[in-house]
């Protein structure tokens, strides 16, 4: 596998790759560089506006569907919430793995606990308004591992796009069970091979370098090679199948919901993720994502029923990220001790 995982230069390199335990051969990027831009205090009193707004229409609607909520037959079945979790800690689980892959595209050599350590302490930073932060942390905490932040920072860009690409391939696949119109069924279809193209290192590299001049970033130095991107690629879309299986194997647990609605969950999930990242003024999509959640099952479930438990998946789903990213920074620090003692 680590013959496939190998960049591409995209312009001059910005310094070897560092080995395992070695500093980078060029000295690392000032991470006080990576600072966002200070905002405009008008900017903030508008989001804060924003989301207090969305929230407050969602517990209208809420309490406008008590009547609706209390009088449904809601049900606990262990079983299914168990494998909701299984499902999900999966779900975090190949996210680190698919961290440290890409790292190893980027000839980083993190050993694979403290990259998925890195990983899971900076996935709590994205609660925080802007979403920002969580890259932030991530840049630290890589630099504090000697891992130069140009191409950290070239991971990440590709995580965020794998992610989102993952993710509307998953929605094309499925997109006959959303809602079926062949003339969009086939449309869905042809999208996917051009967001395959769209990640090709001279597609790629281009559209980047536009992304990141408007968000006041230098473009990047080096790409992933077209092979690595597509096994990666394959891996991100298998995993948008197992947390949409998740989130339905919780409203299995406490709805009822019918299997035949499982390609239907995998969508919205897919679908909520993509919307909440557009939608990056909200910390974490919150409101967006149930708002998404809420009218992709109106068919399925009354709409009061469908926005409760696409509240109880928001905490549901923190509740396991808490307890994945717990596990995994104890795992770690338990084998950074044993190496010390040993």
């Amino acid at each position: 596998m680590s013959g496939a995982f190998e960049p591409s230069s995209a312009g001059p390199p910005a310094g070897s790759p560092s080995s395992a335990g070695s500093p980078p051969a060029a000295p690392p990027q000032d991470p006080q560089r990576a600072a966002p831009p200070r905002r405009r205090p008008w900017l903030r009193v508008a989001q804060i506006l924003l989301v207090a707004a969305t929230v407050y229409f969602l517990a209208a609607y809420l309490a406008r569907s008590w009547a609706s909520i209390k009088e449904y037959d809601w049900t606990l079945r262990p079983g299914w919430l168990a494998l909701s979790a299984v499902a999900f800690l999966l779900f975090y689980f190949m996210q680190t793995v698919f961290w440290w892959l890409l790292l190893r595209g980027f000839a980083l050599r993190s050993p694979f606990p403290a990259a998925a350590a890195t990983w899971a302490k900076s996935i709590l930073a994205r609660y925080i308004p802007g979403n920002v932060f969580m890259y932030l942390s991530r840049a630290w905490l890589s630099h504090a591992q000697g891992l130069p932040l140009d191409r950290v920072t070239a991971a990440m860009v590709y995580e965020q796009a794998l992610g989102v690409c993952a993710a509307l391939i998953t929605m094309a696949l499925l997109f006959p069970f959303w809602e079926y119109r062949p003339g969009l069924t086939a449309l869905s279809l042809i999208a996917i091979p051009v967001l395959i193209a769209l990640l090709h290192p001279r597609v790629f590299a281009p559209l980047s370098a536009w992304a990141l001049r408007i968000l006041r970033r230098p473009p990047l130095d080096v790409t992933l090679g077209f092979g690595t991107v597509l096994v990666l690629l394959g891996y991100y879309v298998v995993s948008w199948f197992v947390a949409g299986a998740g989130a339905w194997l919780l409203a299995r647990a406490v709805t009822g919901l019918a299997v035949d609605a499982l390609p239907l969950v995998i969508v919205a999930n897919a679908l909520a993720y993509v919307v909440g990242m557009a939608a990056f003024v909200f910390p974490s999509g919150i409101g967006v994502r149930e708002a998404v959640f809420t009218a992709s099952l109106a068919k399925q479930l009354p709409g009061g029923v469908a926005l409760a438990w696409a509240l109880l998946l928001r905490v549901w789903v923190t509740v396991i990220e808490l307890v994945f990213v717990g596990l995994v920074v104890a795992g770690e620090a338990l084998l950074r001790r044993r190496k010390r003692t040993a």
